[in-house]
């Protein structure tokens, strides 16, 4: 009889399927073969992921770990400039470095980049690439040029992203990714600005340099 009740207590405390698929979809996400990965808009905003292989939009309100900055969304937002109704996520952070963005996934959903900033007089931008999404290499580069506008005026920016770590171990998490960000106007070759994010699952950025 007591090895009855053991065994019914034993069963009873089980992980579920769907308990061990959530442990499991960060492993599968990395194809060490092919040396690729998913990367899922999860990732990014630091939202549990159910393992899906497209790109899905979260719905909540996300804090990054390193920065301060907080994501809310999705919602519909219509673009001030070219009219678009687009998919978007809010991040806001205070303090010194204030500011307020609205960011959306690009249409081809390699990256998501910013279409609104509250900074250096912007009043919209069309398919950056700021953080990449969707199945990406180690040590692949990928160059984007996209359009912002100031004073009604349209500017081409480029912006470079490559993997520098496409899953490792970081600050005690699994499956972290180091991506190099590279900024530039098309008409210089002077960088304007270079960041390496770490993201990690579950916490978005965890570092920055």
């Amino acid at each position: 009889m007591a090895r009855f009740q053991n065994l019914i207590f034993a069963l009873l405390f089980l992980p579920t399927t769907s308990a061990l698929a959530r442990a499991d979809v960060w492993d599968d996400a990395y194809d060490a073969k092919r040396g690729t990965r998913f990367i899922p808009l999860e990732l990014i905003l630091g939202a549990e992921w159910n393992g899906s292989r497209t790109i899905t939009y979260p719905k909540g309100t996300f804090r990054q770990t390193v920065g301060g900055s907080t994501w809310e969304g999705p919602e519909k937002w219509t673009h001030p400039v070219n009219g678009r109704s687009l998919t978007v996520y809010y991040r806001s952070r205070g303090g010194r470095n204030a500011a307020s963005q609205i960011f959306a996934v690009r249409d081809d959903k390699t990256a998501i980049g910013r279409v609104a900033e509250s900074r250096f007089g912007n009043e919209g931008c069309d398919q950056e690439a700021k953080y990449p999404l969707g199945e990406w290499k180690q040590g692949e580069t990928r160059v984007y040029r996209y359009t912002c506008w100031y004073d009604k005026k349209p500017k081409v920016k480029v912006n470079t992203m490559t993997i520098k770590n496409i899953d490792f171990d970081c600050q005690g998490y699994k499956h972290c990714l180091s991506v190099e960000w590279v900024h530039r106007n098309e008409s210089s070759t002077e960088v304007l600005d270079r960041r390496i994010y770490t993201f990690a699952p579950g916490k978005s950025i965890v570092a920055e340099n």
